[in-house]
């Protein structure tokens, strides 16, 4: 997920091309990177994908799969210490060629070096690979009229050829054609003048033996039947039922999602093998549907069998898609990025040391194999010093601290189960946009997202036109969880609360989550006089709040004295807010002048990065 033009379809293009194999989707000359319009592609790297596939634990791949694979297969160091992990590494790629001075593709197999794999029929290898993870990829326009074609469809067609009409109903149901296409056709004797005046195209031709010719209403076979099939909808009860076609373009939408369900469901054993995993590129599948169609879809296309890898523009479709299968994608100087948030970190390490008796000691927090650390959680300073100091002398030392210094500061982003649990339920259900958004602002409450629109407004940086999501974190989690959230996907954020107690608890919590004082420091800052109200007062609004407050029906504001008026203001905040929002607007000196952090803020986050 992401905005547009950030590399998602990109991403499902990749896949495609990889997994079609030879004869499948192919490359073009648009699909090399330049860096500027001067770039020459033939200069470039070209287009390199990697597809790896492996076991979980030892064991899981059947001896079908290993047998047919073959050669291609590789063990890798994985599970318990001496055993070993099947994996198959594919290899796409699209470069210039001299010699033929075009681009060619080419595909091969790694081995655990990374090396081509010399030897074997790499298109049967492809060929059996392919059968395993065969890849259908459903683009964000889906037209009912070709995927519910008998002529072009690839489900739908393949469906309907495979229906078995028992030979004894086929032989009864031809004579049932003929009858009834002789009493139609007897049925109005213009049938048989257009049959006599037509007949002429026969007697036209030379030919030893005269020819006949006859009008067909009724099918001619079970598969001219068949081939007819059509989809009726009708969407409520004592409505006239509707052929598919003539149906929304959300109702024909899904109707293709659930064409390939059914196409799985009845056609990928016979078509494959009794393993054969389906991989789903599915493109906006929320296209033409309402939220809580939306919504209720992800469950259905969850439930799909195989890998789905889903490109979606809607905050409403992620509500329900767990934070961690998440992937963010962003267009960042130049290069797309690809954001998430693991459970777990790993590098490539040589075994040292007491590396054995560190793991074993560290309550579940490492575990290794052969050749890899992993660090469940956040590698906390203590365990961190241990496997420094346990590196050794006789091992490239260097090296080996820069892989650590990588592992630590990966896990330092991590964001532990229960707290992703809370911004599932709190966050991302009421606030998935801000997923999409180029930078955050984090406030305490909905009187400051209020006001804060406002300012944007009347200086000339709206927020929704530039990407900036403003966060109520008050009413939506904890603050710091959105800060290590932000820092996790690297989404660029600032935050103005409240110079009061529950303010600067927030910023301390901020910097105990691991990020560094500078840049809380440089992210954080606190209305100077106080709370917001207080600010408002300090800055000279105190007239326009108290007739704000006299024409929202409190009697006597006008007379109230600053005490009084707080006290008001605290009662009234989504209600002043929102006068206090309309006359920012209408007059914009309020926003250059007043308000300071929520202004100095606001032009921070426009060159935030």
């Amino acid at each position: 997920m992401g905005p547009n033009n950030a590399g998602k379809t990109a991403i499902l293009d990749a896949l495609r091309i990889a997994l079609g194999g030879r004869g499948g989707a192919v490359f073009n000359e648009y699909d090399i990177h330049l860096h500027n319009e001067n770039d020459n592609p033939k200069d470039s790297e070209g287009v390199c994908i990697e597809i790896i596939s492996k076991e979980k634990m030892p064991g899981e791949w059947s001896e079908e799969i290993i047998g047919t694979l073959g050669d291609t297969i590789q063990q890798i160091p994985g599970g318990e210490r001496g055993s070993f992990l099947y994996s198959v590494n594919l290899r796409v790629q699209y470069n210039w060629n001299e010699n033929s001075e075009s681009f060619e593709p080419s595909w091969d197999f790694l081995d655990i070096n990374n090396e081509s794999l010399s030897g074997g029929n790499l298109r049967s290898n492809l060929e059996n690979y392919r059968s395993f993870l065969p890849i259908f990829y459903l683009e964000a326009l889906r037209d009912v009229r070709n995927e519910f074609s008998s002529r072009s469809s690839k489900f739908w067609k393949r469906l309907l050829k495979d229906m078995n009409i028992p030979p004894d109903l086929e032989s009864e149901a031809m004579k049932i054609f003929g009858a009834l296409n002789n009493k139609l056709l007897a049925a109005d004797d213009r049938f048989g003048d257009i049959v006599n005046t037509l007949d002429n195209t026969i007697k036209v031709t030379t030919r030893d033996t005269d020819g006949s010719l006859d009008l067909r209403i009724a099918p001619m076979n079970t598969w001219d039947l068949i081939s007819r099939t059509e989809i009726l909808l009708q969407n409520e009860s004592e409505v006239p039922w509707l052929p598919l076609r003539r149906q929304g373009q959300g109702i024909q939408s899904l109707s293709v999602i659930f064409l390939f369900q059914a196409f799985v469901n009845h056609l990928l054993r016979e078509l494959y093998h009794e393993e054969s995993v389906p991989v789903l590129a599915l493109e906006e599948p929320e296209t033409h549907l309402h939220p809580h169609a939306i919504r209720t879809l992800f469950h259905h296309v969850n439930s799909l069998r195989g890998l789905k890898v889903i490109a979606t523009h809607s905050a409403y479709f992620i509500q329900h898609v767990p934070l961690r299968d998440i992937r963010l994608i962003r267009f960042i100087d130049g290069e797309t990025k690809i954001h998430s948030l693991p459970p777990n970190y790993t590098v490539e390490i040589p075994e040292f040391g007491e590396f054995d008796s560190i793991v074993e000691n560290s309550d579940g927090l490492l575990s290794n194999t052969p050749g890899t650390l992993t660090v469940h959680g956040n590698l906390d300073d203590q365990t961190y010093r241990k496997l420094q100091k346990n590196i050794g002398i006789d091992q490239d030392r260097t090296d080996l601290e820069t892989k650590l210094g990588e592992l630590k500061e990966k896990s330092s982003k991590h964001i532990k189960d229960e707290e992703l649990y809370k911004l599932e339920t709190m966050a991302q259900r009421t606030r998935g946009e801000i997923f999409f958004a180029n930078r955050w602002l984090l406030v305490e409450g909905q009187s400051d997202y209020i006001i804060a629109h406002a300012i944007s407004y009347a200086l000339n940086y709206d927020f929704d036109r530039y990407g900036v999501t403003v966060i109520d974190c008050k009413n939506n989690g904890n603050p710091a969880t959105f800060a290590a959230l932000a820092r996790a996907l690297e989404i660029p954020w600032l935050a103005v609360f409240d110079n009061d107690e529950a303010g600067k608890k927030y910023i301390q919590a901020i910097e105990n989550r691991g990020i560094p004082n500078e840049e809380v420091n440089n992210r954080c800052c606190l209305h100077n006089s106080g709370d917001l109200e207080q600010q408002l007062v300090h800055d000279g609004l105190g007239l326009e709040l108290r007739n704000i407050l006299n024409n929202l029906g409190i009697t006597n504001a006008t007379n109230f004295d600053d005490e009084g008026l707080l006290d008001c203001l605290a009662k009234k905040k989504m209600d002043y807010a929102r006068e206090l929002a309309t006359h920012i607007k209408d007059n914009p000196q309020i926003a250059r002048e007043k308000i300071t952090a929520f202004k100095t803020a606001i032009e921070k986050l426009q060159d935030l990065s």
